[in-house]
């Protein structure tokens, strides 16, 4: 237990803007992307037992993380819906200009991101943590091939409905 405890701490302290960064692609609305990051920490926790070291740790916890994020994405599609777009927050030491423009420019991109199939908005915000192309195709199930044709597709879908 106390292993799994440190491994857990680790992850988080590696990972949790992607995780948050996970929810707001996901989920507009504030209070919905703070549950959903709970619910993907707590899914993380719930499966760091049965981690067999088959991919990296890494891998393993970004495939938790996205399905539970599909899960809840498919759970709250069937309930009410929420337009309400909350502010995207980003630290900056620049000055309040760039700042403002950084977090326009943001959440613009999570809008867009927001409309696109729930498969695409996966490989996007994978690529966009840095993820490798072979542990995204690992993730989602794809080819690795097949990864790197559907992101040239979502980066030119993301480019017309940003422009």
């Amino acid at each position: 237990m106390k292993e799994q405890q440190q491994q857990f701490e680790s992850v988080i302290d590696s990972h949790s803007q992607s995780f948050m960064k996970i929810a707001a692609t996901y989920e507009a609305d504030h209070k919905l992307q703070q549950d959903l990051h709970q619910e993907i920490l707590l899914a993380i926790w719930q499966s760091l037992a049965s981690f067999k070291g088959q991919s990296s740790l890494k891998t393993f916890v970004y495939r938790v993380a996205y399905n539970k994020a599909f899960n809840h994405v498919a759970k709250h599609s069937r309930g009410p819906k929420h337009q309400d777009l909350d502010d995207v927050h980003v630290c900056q030491t620049d000055g309040p200009e760039q700042t403002i423009q950084n977090n326009n420019t943001l959440a613009n991109l999570m809008v867009a991101i927001r409309q696109l199939p729930v498969m695409q908005r996966q490989l996007i915000t994978l690529a966009l943590d840095g993820v490798s192309y072979a542990d995204i195709a690992i993730i989602t199930g794809l080819s690795l091939s097949n990864v790197g044709v559907q992101l040239n597709r979502v980066k030119k879908q993301l480019k017309s409905i940003m422009e």
